[in-house]
């Protein structure tokens, strides 16, 4: 555990291993979560502003099926939160 921050209706969860998107609540129930990105799936984190709401866009790796190896490309998960 890191740090906690709770933004409107959700809170976010920040580990040593992922971060965590949490519907408000009850933060002890694994359901929840509806949003969990481990940082060894993360290849690029990116912070908006768009009519005064901040955004964050987290670009999850994607996995070359044929060699194996995560690159970019368009089958890039894209969740914005």
């Amino acid at each position: 555990f890191i740090a906690v921050e709770n933004i409107d209706s959700y809170c976010v969860l920040i580990s040593s291993k992922a971060v965590y998107f949490l519907k408000s609540g009850d933060y002890t129930d694994r359901d929840a979560i509806f949003l969990e990105v481990k940082y060894d799936d993360l290849y690029h984190c990116l912070v908006s502003k768009d009519h005064g709401n901040v955004y964050i866009q987290l670009t999850k790796k994607a996995v070359n099926t044929s060699s194996g190896v995560a690159m970019p490309g368009p089958s890039q998960q894209k969740p914005k939160v």
